[in-house]
């Protein structure tokens, strides 16, 4: 989602993939400390070029 839409709110990507805020925040810090995502504000989060990179691995 947060490669075709660019940043986006935790709780829009909370309630587009039908899952608890807390547990979506969980999941972006994970994949942030990871390198995957970036945190621009808040609770908003974008796609890092890693994160676009690791996408083309799982689809592969």
């Amino acid at each position: 989602m947060l490669d075709e839409r660019g940043a986006v709110e935790v709780g829009t990507l909370a309630a587009t993939l039908d899952e608890h805020p807390v547990t979506v925040t969980q999941v972006c810090y994970d994949l942030q400390s990871d390198g995957h995502v970036q945190q621009v504000s808040g609770g908003v989060y974008t796609i890092t070029e890693d994160g676009r990179q690791y996408l083309t691995t799982l689809s592969e």
